[in-house]
């Protein structure tokens, strides 16, 4: 956020977060990430950018897992008297191995296309995005969405926010591959609940900075050069996403 507000004076940032407590106090991680969607609409902004770290597999580091080696044949009697039988069985034979936790890499989401709709109740607030104590009960008059003009122009401001999106998204791998790090590429949410993505009425991206369950990104993430580089990427991006708009 520094950063930004140095590179970009003219720009107004709005945290939504500044600390270690969730957005408003809140103690649900699921409402205050709509908070967040929240925050952002009524400050009626032009862009939000979440950072996020990414996690995968079982457990971070690594964990134990179990192969078949060979098999070990062994004979079984049963029965008795005329009824004895014996039969030969095999058994598995288990080698357990540790199996690292190599899944590393930065991802940048945008909400997918194929979700149309959904978003466009945020862009013309027609769908509520407020939580709680955090609702706010000032009147606006808002268009009738039960008309076709109303809907086909909601769902033309969402692709339009799609392939800013998208361009601010792919700007974002690429400083960050240009940075040194290994890129995922980007990639469309479209989970019901991605609410920093499905709530904003505005271009959106949520940036993956690495995966802290990978040992040796983990502590690139925490380091400072980590941290600078994911900072300096996004700037980086921003400006290219500025220059290419202003075209």
């Amino acid at each position: 956020g520094k950063k930004l507000e140095a590179e970009f004076p003219e720009c107004k940032i709005v945290y939504t977060r500044t600390g270690k407590a969730l957005p408003g106090n809140l103690n649900d991680l699921n409402a205050a990430n709509r908070l967040r969607a929240e925050i952002a609409n009524e400050a009626k902004g032009d862009l939000f950018i979440s950072i996020h770290c990414n996690s995968a597999g079982l457990r971070a580091g690594g964990w134990n897992a179990k192969k078949i080696v060979r098999y070990k044949t062994t004979k079984v009697t049963t029965g008795k008297g005329k009824k004895k039988k014996t039969r030969t069985v095999k058994t598995p034979v288990f080698e357990t191995y540790y199996v690292k936790n190599l899944v590393a890499g930065t991802e940048t989401y945008i909400w997918a296309a194929d979700r149309s709709g959904i978003k466009s109740g945020f862009i013309t607030g027609s769908e509520s995005d407020s939580v709680g104590e955090h609702a706010h009960d000032s009147a606006i008059d808002m268009p009738d969405m039960n008309t076709p003009e109303a809907r086909i122009r909601a769902q033309l401001y969402e692709k339009k926010y799609f392939s800013k999106s998208l361009m601010l998204a792919a700007f974002v791998e690429e400083e960050l591959v240009a940075a040194g790090r290994s890129s995922r590429g980007v990639k469309q949410r479209n989970d019901k609940g991605i609410w920093v993505l499905q709530a904003t009425g505005m271009p959106s991206i949520l940036v993956e900075s690495g995966f802290i369950t990978n040992e040796e990104e983990e502590k690139l993430i925490n380091s400072e050069k980590g941290q600078n580089d994911v900072a300096e990427s996004i700037v980086k991006a921003l400006k290219r996403y500025r220059d290419a708009l202003s075209k």
